[in-house]
């Protein structure tokens, strides 16, 4: 866990909207977000995605997409390609609706860092 800042990638508008439409059409959802990590599997790492929609029920929030081998890569290959200069070997956030991809920084708990709730 860290304190450190997450280094941020500007997706210009029409790649925005492109990257937009593309996840759309991959997952059938209107995403709100989607992370990408790289995960250690017995034949190898993998890219996986993780996609969110908006939850609109209560408790309102974030719903997470089931994806499919082929969906997974399908995104991470277009958010690579879209972002070539992450870095990709940490986890990653992009934000749909603002076109910013994040390096993804667990931060420590507040309980955690001796700060009172």
């Amino acid at each position: 866990m860290s304190t450190k800042t997450a280094t941020e990638h500007a997706a210009p508008e029409a790649t925005r909207l492109a990257l937009r439409d593309s996840l759309r059409r991959i997952t059938g959802r209107h995403l709100a977000e989607v992370r990408i990590t790289c995960v250690r599997w017995e034949d190898g790492l993998r890219w996986v995605a993780l996609a969110l929609t908006v939850d609109r029920r209560p408790p309102f929030g974030h719903r997470e997409v089931p994806l499919n081998g082929d969906q997974h890569r399908k995104i991470t290959r277009l958010l690579r390609d879209a972002f070539p200069l992450a870095t990709w070997d940490r986890a990653q956030d992009y934000d749909v609706e603002t076109g910013i991809l994040r390096e993804h920084v667990p931060q420590l708990p507040d309980c955690l860092r001796g700060e009172q709730l």
